[in-house]
């Protein structure tokens, strides 16, 4: 019994850490895409992430093509965060945001695809708001420190 909660716990371990590591462009297709977003919250601040439903895993993708709010809070944090010019932010994954993503993803060390994947969510900046009018950018693993 001991060594089965072992083995349980190590292979847990190693899925957890496998998650951590890059997940080739490829390997995008078989993550499946965000369909809605969440709200996180850290103390005063909260942001908005792209997620699978509401209050789903961020465990996503969005790509070309992609439209709705999640799109929306992303596009909304490329331009504040990283000041980005996307034109209107419309919450249509269009050229724009690609090429965008494209270039903060460049300098984010992480594969620069135009596509919003685990790579660049965990190394994004993302725009974290509060009631009163405060705005911050940083990582969704950061957010403890507000």
């Amino acid at each position: 019994m001991k060594l089965k909660r072992t083995l349980a716990t190590l292979g847990a371990a190693a899925a957890i850490t496998a998650g951590m590591f890059a997940v080739s462009p490829a390997a995008h297709a078989a993550i499946p895409g965000c369909t809605a977003y969440t709200t996180y919250f850290s103390g005063d601040f909260y942001a908005k992430f792209p997620t699978i439903g509401t209050g789903g895993t961020n465990f996503c993708t969005l790509r070309s093509g992609a439209s709705g709010m999640q799109v929306y809070y992303l596009q909304e944090t490329l331009s504040y965060c990283y000041k980005q010019d996307l034109g209107e932010i419309d919450g249509k994954f269009g050229p724009k945001t690609a090429a965008a993503l494209t270039r903060v993803q460049r300098t984010l060390g992480v594969d620069a695809d135009g596509i919003y994947g685990p790579q660049t969510r965990d190394k994004i900046l993302w725009h974290w708001m509060t009631l009163q009018g405060s705005n911050s950018c940083t990582t969704l693993y950061d957010a403890h420190a507000h």
